[in-house]
């Protein structure tokens, strides 16, 4: 009888998806709660967003719950976890989304405390949940999933001071994490997503406007992503089909960053 391997990386396949989704209450967040519960899977929702997260729990109904809390508060962390998990029952997933955008700005312009400010929202944030969400899942011992959320222009920098390193260190800190937990066969994966249509591109320093006519004219497919783009392929990063994946930068970004080097030579209608 030929012998089988065992995939000590792969959660049980009978095993639903129970994730927390950090900045649940809209955009991507929002977006992966929604197909992780049309999977089957339960999901708890931690935003700062009151309103914003306790709509969308009631929407997804009994697989879903609402918790409201900063990322960088690590004890509210902790209580916020527990809350989801006396509901919903014990985490083996995480969804890093909680961020704040960032205006480009020169540097002249632009004081540290606001450099700060936009590196914590995204790269400690992210480092914090893990911390005290990803910690956990491993230490059961069970396996699990982490997805973190880092950005094309984390790997081609553009002008944002603060988003596209901390974006860059999120890659990193992902492979540091995919390392460290791989014997506990939780797996910690990246997405790079391109210019997704989620109110994250019209903050409130645009008065909720922009032209995306400079983002399309840089992007192959020529249009915005949808966060149901990006969620479909959290959702699988997450789930037991992705089980050698781990450490991975994945780009869902309608080509962005492959097309990066065809401009100097004359756009994408090239060669």
């Amino acid at each position: 009888m030929e012998a089988r391997d065992e995939d000590p990386t792969a959660m049980d396949e009978t095993s639903r998806i129970t994730a927390i989704v950090t900045g649940g209450a809209s955009g991507i967040g929002a977006a992966v709660a929604r197909r992780i519960v049309a999977a089957g899977g339960r999901v708890g929702l931690l935003d700062l967003n009151e309103e914003g997260t306790r709509a969308l729990a009631a929407e997804l109904g009994e697989d879903a719950c609402a918790a409201v809390g900063d990322v960088l508060d690590e004890e509210g962390l902790a209580r916020s976890a527990d809350l989801v998990e006396a509901k919903i029952g014990p985490a083996n997933a995480l969804v890093c989304c909680a961020g704040i955008p960032q205006v480009p700005r020169p540097i002249e312009e632009w004081p540290t405390a606001e450099f700060r400010r936009i590196v914590d929202s995204h790269l400690t944030g992210t480092y914090a949940s893990c911390r005290v969400v990803g910690s956990r899942i491993a230490a059961r011992g069970r396996g699990g999933a982490v997805v973190t959320i880092s950005s094309v222009v984390g790997v081609h920098p553009g002008p944002v001071l603060a988003y596209g390193p901390a974006k860059a260190a999120v890659a990193s800190l992902t492979q540091i994490l995919a390392v460290h937990w791989a014997s506990k066969g939780v797996r910690v994966n990246a997405v790079a997503p391109g210019w997704t249509d989620t109110p994250f591109l019209r903050p409130k320093e645009r008065k909720g406007e922009r032209d995306f006519t400079p983002i399309l004219a840089a992007t192959p497919m020529h249009r915005l992503m949808q966060p149901r783009e990006i969620a479909e392929t959290i959702h699988f990063l997450l789930s037991p089909a992705a089980s050698a994946i781990t450490g991975a930068l994945v780009p869902c970004d309608g080509g962005v960053l492959a097309g990066a080097g065809w401009f100097p030579f004359g756009g994408f209608g090239a060669g």
